[in-house]
């Protein structure tokens, strides 16, 4: 285990322990992602602002904290077929700079 990881880790577990009472299992977090997202979501529950951040870099640095992708616009103009991207923005240019 890193130190960053260790010394994240002990702050985390400390502060569950001080706001929320709970105990965390530190080798069973690292082991088990199903303990390690049960634990995550009780911090979540938190009003602790510091608690919060923890939680989050915890599961940041664990790689437990995922983006979701961003689906693409349904409404999508789609491109003509036939025509390059670059040739369908200049059949839509129709004035010049002066109108």
């Amino acid at each position: 285990m890193e130190a960053e990881l260790m010394q994240m880790m002990a702050r985390f577990k400390l502060k569950l322990l001080r706001v929320l009472s709970v105990k965390v299992d530190t080798y069973r977090f690292l082991a088990d992602k199903e303990y390690a997202m049960a634990i995550l979501k009780t911090a979540d529950q938190s009003e602790d602002e510091d608690l919060l951040v923890l939680s989050m870099q915890v599961s940041d640095y664990l790689g437990l904290l995922e983006t979701p992708e961003i689906p693409e616009p349904a409404n999508k103009p789609k491109s003509k077929p036939g025509k390059a991207p670059d040739e369908e923005k200049k059949d839509r240019y129709l004035f010049g700079a002066r109108g």
